[in-house]
């Protein structure tokens, strides 16, 4: 068996997904791979069998079992030393000098095999060869899942009282989450610009705009945690280790978060939107989930991308026009949406704006894409373009459904200027100082002058759903990228 039939090249086909899935198993679930290893399989099979045609069964399987490995191999290393500490092997991982090499590899592997007549022992090596890593990556993934379970009752995610409200007239609601949104304390300070005009905008509106807003983290993962669960999140340490990288829980407890749980006890249909993240929600929270150009998840599709396709040109396209199509077709939906008028509607619509990549500069007009997080020019340019694109949506939902809530909040400010390790004031107000905005037609609302995103469904509920929900004290937690559970609490005072 091991020399008659040539299956390595199907096993072969996993190995670009299974490595970068462990790679980055702290951050995805299994689930998540299924289709690209199926993409993978499909398309290794449509190359064997064009090839078998042409130099017979064995060579076919040989030849794209060698293209395979080669480029699994070429991708990782392309990486590694792209992102080394080192400078000087920073030039090795460069194309020009890693393509030829591996080009000439390719062809001498070819000619090799073409030339060979007996092919037996090839074929029995390269079966073995593949068995063995597919199972050496299946075992490690395996161990990494069982001695690492996601378990959301061990927390006390689970602890909150979700009640069903007697009140009969539930609003329809539209939650907009702008990423990377800085505040108007930010703009000033690192960009010079006055948020001003476009708070006026808003208040002209009747939405109502805190004197200062602030994220309750510094990430997007565990702010929009806080912000769709109510609840800080000081259990993670214990439950995960304050070392720990895996972000597994985290997007388990957002997908199963207490609003949505919360609005759909209260008969709500949910809607959520891929706007450039994911839309978030369970299957059974979310009845459905719009604008998903393409099927696999952005996170995942980035990595591969920037992995197995390492022609900036090529990598570029592919997913900035996936980011830029997700959006527009935000954009299209949002203000034509056809909705049941007999059932209340809550849409949730995670916008990757003016978060990078920059696709867009302050008129809307698509421009040739900046995917360098640090170039604040391009920034501000779709930052501006965010504010009247957000204006838009307001007035089509306010024209359409005058009765709607509103709610624009962000995850966090402009980061790449942040100093983790030894973190300035200035470094805390990059880090958290956001954009709150709340329309509340027919409420008298006295909100707070200091907002931050813990409390946001607090009050929400507790104007429309006669809930009696604790106003939270506003903290702000501050951790490392790499230890996002080794959490400090950080005084207040950085915010005078």
């Amino acid at each position: 068996m091991l020399t008659k039939f040539g299956f390595h090249t199907f096993l072969f086909s996993l190995l670009p997904v299974l490595f970068l899935f462990q790679y980055n198993i702290h951050e995805l679930q299994v689930e998540d791979i299924i289709i690209p290893l199926l993409f993978s399989l499909g398309i290794t099979t449509i190359a064997f069998f064009i090839l078998k045609f042409f130099v017979g069964y064995k060579k076919s399987s040989l030849l794209v079992s060698w293209f395979l490995i080669l480029f699994s191999i070429h991708g990782n290393l392309h990486i590694f030393l792209l992102t080394h500490d080192d400078v000087s092997l920073n030039v090795f991982g460069k194309n020009i000098v890693l393509g030829p090499i591996f080009l000439t590899i390719f062809i001498v592997g070819i000619i090799s095999l073409i030339k060979t007549k007996s092919l037996d022992d090839k074929t029995s090596v390269a079966n073995v060869m593949a068995l063995t890593i597919v199972l050496f990556l299946g075992i490690n993934i395996a161990a990494y899942v069982v001695e690492n379970p996601v378990d959301l009752s061990a927390s006390g995610f689970v602890d909150m009282t979700l009640p069903v409200s007697n009140i009969e007239k539930k609003p329809d609601v539209y939650l907009f989450l702008l990423d990377e949104y800085a505040g108007k304390a930010q703009l000033k300070e690192d960009f010079n610009y006055d948020l001003s005009n476009f708070e006026n905008e808003l208040k002209q509106r009747g939405l109502l705009v805190p004197e200062k807003s602030y994220s309750n983290y510094p990430t997007t993962l565990i702010s929009e945690a806080a912000l769709l669960n109510m609840n800080y999140f000081d259990f993670l340490t214990a439950e995960v280790g304050p070392d720990s990288k895996d972000r597994r829980l985290v997007y388990k407890i957002i997908d199963q978060n207490n609003v949505m749980k919360l609005f759909k006890k209260n008969g709500y249909k949910i809607t959520s939107f891929y706007g450039g993240e994911g839309a978030k929600g369970d299957p059974l929270l979310v009845d459905t989930k719009l604008c998903n150009i393409g099927l696999i998840d952005y996170d995942l599709l980035k990595n591969l991308v920037n992995t197995y396709v390492p022609i900036s040109y090529f990598n570029d396209n592919i997913l900035f026009r996936n980011q830029y199509e997700k959006l527009e077709c935000a954009f299209t939906e949002i203000p034509n949406f056809e909705k049941d008028n007999k059932i209340p509607n809550f849409y949730y619509a995670h916008l990757l704006l003016p978060h990078a990549p920059y696709i867009y500069n302050e008129q809307g007009e698509r421009v040739t894409f900046s995917g360098n997080p640090n170039d604040k020019n391009a920034y501000l340019e779709q930052l501006i373009f965010t504010n009247k694109k957000m204006l838009e949506l307001i007035d089509s939902i306010q024209s359409r459904s005058p009765d709607s809530v509103i709610i624009i909040v962000s995850d966090h400010g402009y980061r790449p200027d942040i100093n983790w390790e030894n973190p300035k004031n200035i470094d805390y107000i990059r880090g958290f100082n956001i954009i709150h905005a709340f329309y509340y037609p027919d409420k008298e609302v006295e909100l707070p002058d200091d907002s931050s995103n813990v409390n946001v469904f607090r009050i929400f509920f507790n104007l429309y759903f006669d809930t009696d929900y604790e106003i939270l004290e506003n903290r702000h937690i501050w951790y490392l990228i790499d230890q996002p559970y080794n959490f400090i609490e950080i005084s207040p005072e950085f915010k005078k």
